[in-house]
């Protein structure tokens, strides 16, 4: 008697590829490692962030005391001279780095949200809403900002803290328009409308729907937002309308402008760092567009 044996065939493993998807995050960290304006303003930032967190206490000068004579040039002692009040320089641009760089990312978040939130609900209901919220953006879009911000101040008090509020409040208007555009041009979209037929209410669609679609540009344009607020920072202070009780990159110009035919190095080192600082983060903008635009990925 002839006894059948039936063997199952096993698929051979081995010889299927396995290709691991690398996830959206990674995969825009690998953009931005390509490309090297975004490579080097983060890694000029980065200095900045660490001298300005670690600066004060390794080199061990308060910026408030007096170092030396007034308009002493930069030498062996105070290496980057001293004001008009003999404070040091370098002193005054490790302590007041915090605060000027806090400012601009705490301005650019307030500009981002104001901004987000007008925007969506515009761009996503359209009609009344859509009407009047563009009319309220293109009326603070027409004011001044740097005339509107000085108002602000002036009115609230010369603190950061309303420096920085007024910054965010002046600089909504740009958010706003980009971010309406992009819900106009998602809101029909295919998966928008599977979505609200499943029985997704508009705050679902709107938050967790067409908003993580419309992120890209937006995070371009709160990088940028951050160079933005430090340069209105640096124009309220330099008009003698910042915190004069916060050492700040501006305060330090708007206190020696007066000086800066005799003692250039008074208003030519806060100058130079906020403007490294700006290109550092214009340049990690363009980093982070080519990072999260799907045409320049598919490209590189």
């Amino acid at each position: 008697m002839t006894t059948i044996e039936s063997t199952a065939i096993k698929p051979d493993r081995t010889a299927l590829p396995v290709s691991a998807a690398a996830s959206p995050t990674m995969a825009a960290l690998r953009q931005f490692a390509r490309s090297p304006a975004g490579v080097v303003g983060a890694v000029v930032l980065l200095f900045l962030m660490l001298a300005t967190l670690f600066g004060p206490s390794i080199y061990g000068v308060d910026p408030l005391d007096i170092a030396g004579a007034p308009f002493t040039p930069p030498d062996a002692v105070t290496w980057l001279g001293t004001d008009y009040l003999g404070r040091d320089i370098l002193a005054g641009l490790l302590q007041g780095g915090r605060a000027t760089l806090t400012v601009g990312g705490v301005a650019a978040i307030i500009t981002i949200v104001i901004g987000v939130t007008i925007g969506s609900l515009a761009g996503f209901f359209g009609g009344p809403i859509d009407t009047a919220l563009t009319k309220i953006t293109e009326f603070f879009q027409i004011l001044p900002p740097l005339l509107f911000a000085m108002v602000l101040v002036t009115l609230f008090g010369q603190t950061l803290t309303t420096v920085t509020i007024a910054i965010g409040v002046v600089s909504w208007p740009s958010a706003a328009r980009l971010t309406r555009a992009e819900f106009l041009r998602l809101r029909n979209l295919d998966f928008v409308k599977a979505s609200r037929a499943a029985g997704a209410g508009n705050g679902h669609l709107i938050l967790r729907v067409v908003l993580p679609n419309a992120l890209p540009p937006i995070i371009v344009s709160a990088t940028l937002a951050i160079g933005v607020a430090i340069l209105f920072e640096g124009g309220l202070s330099f008009l003698g309308l910042g915190d004069p009780n916060t050492m700040s990159w501006g305060l330090m110009l708007g206190q020696n402008r007066n000086y800066v035919l005799n003692a250039w190095w008074t208003v030519a080192f806060p100058g130079a760092a906020i403007f490294i600082a700006v290109l550092a983060i214009s340049l990690i903008g363009d980093g982070v567009n080519d990072a999260i635009n799907p045409r320049l990925r598919k490209r590189g």
